[in-house]
């Protein structure tokens, strides 16, 4: 039996030392720049690692970290097993109470941090070149959510959700959107600014010091000290919008409760709401809740818009037709509108044709003239609002097509023939 015991200790000490041996080639590879034969090393060290003793073990975790940290340039894997790897190390140093590579691997943490973050400004650098790629938009979510890991930064964790969305990861999204918006993250900052004297725009500057040293150059003046705007509205916007994305009306309208108790003017939860009931086709709510929108915002045009259609639904045309004028003294070239307005000038005129279509009217002349006045009244009144739809939108085929018919039917030839040869020219 001792010689046994004696042939197990000796092969153990024979497998320690080839551990070590491998251990000191893959670190003497990693100095000299060689990360392939280092990571081949430190592989068959790491294979018996569990016979190792502890200074052996904690030596082999310490440079797989170095390496794969090294390597981490060339992609994000390789830095967050380097990050695993230094969290299994601190966890092995605290359990036996020798902490001899830590310090330096919190080092090696701080260096990994700074290249997570100069590849999330890289890829946001390659999205601004070219907006349309998703696999840019999904490789900035990754390095953004590994920043923010890294950092705990909010910010981080909000360019990563805006890149899901992006690249249409809608459920990635939903959750890191969610749960900035339960942390309470506003993304807040007090930044220094100051005001270029020769063109009166305002920059942001590092630091308070950088910023005098700009103001004692003679080209900048006004240091301040200001709050960024915060980012709660831009979330819950978000949110809502990955819910609609994802279907979940019902999750977005419990959202919405909840989030309005603690802005109960935010447009953005009032709009939600909206597009909520209007699924719903309940209009009576949907237009309780444009009514809070306009209130709020009464120059937004797309909320007058928005409105006036909630009031036609409901039948309330004059309500309907306030909103829609309103929406045309903010901007007059906003065609729908004007459709809008002409759609409810002549929804009485389907009623009078189907009289005049009547035989006992189509055999009294003095009846049929008086229900075709009402129609050619009604063609008088919405004209004016016709042709201003069509100065906003001059190659709208539905436009003509209806001043066609209303030329024809008041008599209006020259109108008449002009148009006719605008859709005859347009191949309609």
């Amino acid at each position: 039996m001792k010689k046994i015991t004696f042939i197990l200790i000796a092969l153990i000490g024979l497998t320690t030392f080839a551990q070590k041996a491998e251990v000191k080639s893959a670190e003497k590879a990693f100095k000299k720049g060689d990360l392939a034969t280092a990571t081949e090393m430190i592989k068959k060290a790491c294979q018996l690692k569990d016979q190792a003793d502890n200074k052996t073990k904690a030596k082999i975790m310490y440079v797989k970290a170095q390496i794969f940290a090294k390597k981490g340039t060339s992609g994000l894997d390789n830095y967050k097993k380097a990050i695993s790897t230094i969290e299994k190390l601190k966890a092995f140093e605290e359990k036996i109470g020798k902490k001899k590579y830590s310090d330096d691997a919190d080092k090696i943490l701080k260096n990994i941090t700074a290249g997570v973050i100069k590849k999330v400004e890289s890829d946001r650098n390659k999205i601004a070149k070219d907006e349309k790629s998703k696999a840019n938009y999904a490789n900035l979510a990754q390095s953004a959510t590994l920043a923010y890991e890294l950092t705990k930064d909010g910010q981080y964790k909000y360019i990563a959700a805006i890149a899901n969305i992006l690249s249409e990861n809608f459920k990635v999204a939903e959750k890191q959107l969610q749960e900035l918006y339960d942390s309470g993250f506003t993304g807040e900052k007090e930044v220094y600014t100051i005001k270029e004297k020769s063109t009166g725009k305002r920059l942001q500057v590092a630091s308070e010091k950088e910023g005098k040293l700009y103001v004692s150059s003679g080209q900048y003046e006004d240091l301040k000290k200001e709050k960024t705007k915060s980012m709660r509205s831009d979330i819950v916007a978000n949110l809502l919008y990955v819910y609609g994305k994802l279907g979940k009306d019902d999750d977005a309208i419990a959202f919405i409760q909840k989030a309005k108790k603690e802005d109960p003017n935010n447009v953005d939860l009032i709009i939600g709401e909206a597009n909520y009931y209007m699924k719903k086709n309940d209009n009576k709510k949907f237009a309780e809740a444009m009514q809070r929108a306009v209130n709020i915002e009464p120059e937004n045009k797309l909320f007058n818009y928005n409105l006036g259609i909630a009031y036609k639904q409901l039948g309330k045309y004059e309500e309907a037709k306030k909103y829609f004028n309103k929406v045309l003294e903010i901007d007059p070239n906003f065609t729908d509108a004007y459709m809008a307005i002409t759609e409810i000038i002549l929804m009485p005129e389907k009623e009078i044709t189907d009289k005049m279509n009547q035989d006992e009217v189509l055999m009294n002349d003095a009846l049929y003239n008086k229900y075709n006045k009402q129609r050619l009244d009604l063609y008088r009144q919405v004209l004016p609002v016709l042709e201003k739809a069509l100065s906003t939108s001059p190659d709208d085929r539905n436009i003509l097509i209806m001043l066609k018919k209303i030329y024809n039917d008041l008599e209006m030839k020259d109108k008449f023939n002009e148009v006719k040869n605008k859709l005859s020219s347009m191949g309609k």
